[in-house]
């Protein structure tokens, strides 16, 4: 390992050491690198203001509020930007640089998102909402939701939405960029591009630098405090 490599994983350990956030038994899944104003996480009964470059963990929740934004990176470099006034669980998540398998399931629980697949095959993710499963196909899309409805925008590529009913469940794939459908408990409604109904992230970007940059994490996914930043290439 050269020298350079021993100074930024020192220093990242050294960070540990001083109390960063996140118990040493729970499974890391990524880390923040957008917040602003109000972010936390959500473990059972606890709540903690999440800051900018902090590890997030396996079966946490999310949760930004008013005039709030986020973005998490994910180790397989999955991005997560994430609107006002949302509420995400992050249910289930293998990954290993070591084996092609994986699992990437999370639940959007309402707000508004833009998911950007990372390296994972993409049979690997599924994105639930109250309403729709949703299926990638190496894609960039965005997700407005409250309990009982919710609008998939595709920006690029392709998604298979589903309802979450068992029986009888509908699916409709979108495939041309802009195209939209609304799901409800009752059903599908698909609607042309530059459609009325068409939710966009994209408000969100301009006057937040980072927040729809596609972004990667550091060799393994570690977040570096700000005093090995330079020096560890982040």
């Amino acid at each position: 390992m050269s020298l350079v490599r021993r100074i930024c994983f020192a220093g990242l350990a050294g960070g540990l050491a001083l109390g960063l956030p996140g118990p040493a038994s729970a499974q890391q899944i990524g880390a923040t690198t957008v917040v602003k104003n109000d972010v936390s996480r959500l473990k059972g009964a606890q709540k903690n203001a999440l800051a900018e470059g902090e590890k997030v963990f396996r079966d946490e929740a999310v949760q930004t509020g008013a005039d709030s934004l986020a973005k998490i990176v994910f180790l397989d470099q999955t991005n997560l930007s994430i609107g006002p006034n949302a509420r995400i669980a992050l249910n289930q998540y293998v990954y290993s640089e070591e084996r092609p398998a994986g699992k990437v399931a999370l639940n959007l629980l309402k707000g508004s998102y833009r998911f950007v697949t990372g390296d994972l095959d993409k049979k690997a993710y599924e994105i639930k909402t109250p309403v729709a499963t949703i299926g990638v196909r190496g894609t960039v899309f965005d997700v407005w939701t409250t309990g009982g409805r919710s609008v998939i925008t595709l920006v690029d590529g392709e998604v298979r939405v589903c309802t979450r009913q068992a029986s009888p469940q509908a699916c409709l794939t979108l495939d041309e960029p802009g195209s939209v459908v609304v799901v409800t408990a009752s059903g599908l409604t698909p609607a042309p591009p530059g459609s009325a109904t068409r939710f966009s992230f994209g408000g969100y970007c301009g006057a937040n630098p980072g927040l729809c940059t596609p972004t990667r994490l550091s060799e393994g996914g570690a977040p570096q405090p700000a005093a090995f930043a330079a020096l560890c290439g982040r």
